[in-house]
């Protein structure tokens, strides 16, 4: 699996010699700067991005990366806006088989609207790499609170539980599995709702390793290791995992390799998650045990099932977005009081954007003088 730097080098964009400033209009050069550096307006002192061009897209900054390339902020220079998008490396762009199957995914993806996916606006090939843009969601990810020293609520998980159920609903219904339910593929928006991206991508990804089996090994399930038909209870097993990881602190199964892992599930049922978090409420816990049966006939049969139990212990648990919000909040404060970094009071703490802050090096830019005005000096 190449590393963050090889994927990032083999990604082919333009060079920008001119960046604008947001803040006051000033025309900075930046020809001799690379991309994604930062650069101080010499009139104003804004602080610009230096961003790479691909197509009609400013690459502003890399959010992450995958096996298949990475994710940045960018903005959609033709109607202004910011937007999340995924570009992939020029090598699965020379496959027309990987480019159909992309294409046919990305418009059955596009088709979905609904609050809790991540909407996609459009797909294309720039440079012989395959692109797909989508909504920028600011609001966290739900493996960077999983991150933190803090249990967590478990009201919070289960409310984002049932929002990702009710968006595979909506999938499910139009014909669409997602086939890699993960922590990571949660995302949050600033009203705190939770929604799933990469819809189809491991459908995409799978192609390209036909011998294999795709799915992240925490929370893959077993009869998608054993090669076996997948329906949608094999993302409700998946989803179950990814709960039952955000309560516990911990997957499921476990192993030293993640063979060792896979492999886990097929020898054994997954633990009772009352045993190792026994604050939880009963119904959390059946939910959890449910959701992962070894046999899919053993878990909830519909998504309309699985939300009318999260629905019940969401109310029981007297769970709403706004204390949902609050909660969450909280703990990304408690996570920030335990580094060696002091933060503000809550009240002072301004929203959580999900988006890690921009670094490296500061270029300052001073203005040129004028050749024909009045030397100062002189």
């Amino acid at each position: 699996m190449p590393d963050d730097k090889d994927i990032i080098s083999n990604i082919i964009t333009d060079r920008v010699t001119e960046v604008t400033c947001e803040k006051c209009g000033c025309e900075i050069d930046v020809s001799d700067l690379d991309a994604f550096v930062r650069v101080e307006c010499p009139d104003c002192g804004n602080i610009e991005p230096v961003p790479a061009k691909l197509g009609h897209f400013f690459l502003l900054q890399l959010l992450g990366t995958g096996g298949m390339g990475g994710v940045y902020i960018a903005k959609d220079i033709a109607l202004g806006r910011r937007v999340a998008i995924k570009v992939m490396l020029k090598s699965l762009g020379d496959d027309p088989a990987f480019i159909e199957t992309f294409k046919r995914e990305a418009q059955a993806i596009a088709r979905l609207n609904h609050p809790n996916i991540v909407q996609v606006y459009s797909f294309g090939q720039e440079k012989g790499q395959p692109y797909i843009v989508m909504e920028l969601v600011s609001g966290g990810r739900l493996d960077k609170l999983i991150e933190g020293k803090e249990k967590l609520d478990q009201g919070l998980v289960m409310q984002v539980g049932l929002d990702i159920a009710e968006g595979l609903m909506a999938a499910d219904e139009a014909g669409i599995l997602h086939g890699d339910i993960k922590p990571e593929n949660i995302l949050f928006d600033e009203k705190w709702n939770a929604k799933l991206v990469d819809f189809g991508l491991a459908a995409v990804q799978s192609q390209k390793a036909p011998e294999g089996i795709w799915g992240t090994p925490y929370y893959i399930a077993p009869e998608k290791v054993k090669r076996q038909r997948v329906d949608a209870r094999s993302d409700i097993y998946s989803l179950g995992a990814t709960l039952f990881h955000a309560l516990a602190g911990t997957p499921p199964f476990e192993g030293e390799t993640p063979i060792d892992v896979v492999k886990a599930r097929l020898k054994a049922p997954a633990p009772d998650i009352r045993k190792l978090r026994s604050d939880l409420d009963n119904q959390v816990g059946a939910i959890i045990s449910r959701m992962l049966g070894m046999e899919p006939s053993s878990r909830f049969p519909t998504y309309a099932s699985l939300i009318g139990d999260l629905k019940k212990v969401v109310q029981d648990l007297g769970v709403n977005k706004a204390t949902m919000g609050k909660k969450a909040k909280k703990l990304i404060i408690s996570k920030k009081r335990g580094s060696s970094t002091s933060v503000a009071e809550p009240e002072e703490v301004a929203e959580p954007t999900g988006i890690p802050p921009p670094s490296g090096t500061i270029v300052i830019r001073r203005k040129k003088r004028d050749p024909n005005a009045p030397d100062p000096m002189a």
